[in-house]
């Protein structure tokens, strides 16, 4: 009995010093996070879905963001662009029918279910999310 626990223990016991080699080839490195980190930028992830918030002067805005790829904006009830939205490395970008791609900086606002949305003149405006 003692031989067969010895001759199943023996390639078990092999196994792990070689699963356990000291080989540190393939740890990543600093170096190796921070050129991949530059290969490979962050792209946001922003949710469908509608996004409200009212202008200085009172108008009410919304931009609704589809599951499908697609969005409309409106003002003061009324539809003033539609187009496709993608989420790049550049933002959040929207390309109206006939337009060429804007792209938005959408992070987590100020207060529980706002975002704060920045447009590519640097102008911040606050959104509640629907």
């Amino acid at each position: 009995m003692k031989t067969i626990i010895a001759l199943v223990a023996a390639p078990v016991l092999a196994l792990g010093v070689v699963a356990c080699g000291g080989n540190d080839a393939d740890a990543p490195t600093e170096a190796n996070i921070e050129s991949d980190t530059a290969a490979n930028p962050m792209v946001p992830t922003t949710a469908a879905g509608t996004y409200t918030s009212t202008t200085e002067d009172g108008t009410d805005l919304s931009l609704t963001l589809n599951g499908d790829g697609s969005y409309t904006m409106m003002q003061g009830g009324q539809q003033t662009e539609a187009g496709t939205w993608e989420d790049n490395i550049r933002g959040t970008c929207l390309t109206a029918q006939g337009a060429s791609e804007t792209c938005y900086n959408i992070q987590p606002g100020t207060t529980a279910g706002t975002v704060s949305i920045t447009d590519n003149e640097g102008v911040v405006r606050e959104f509640r999310v629907q």
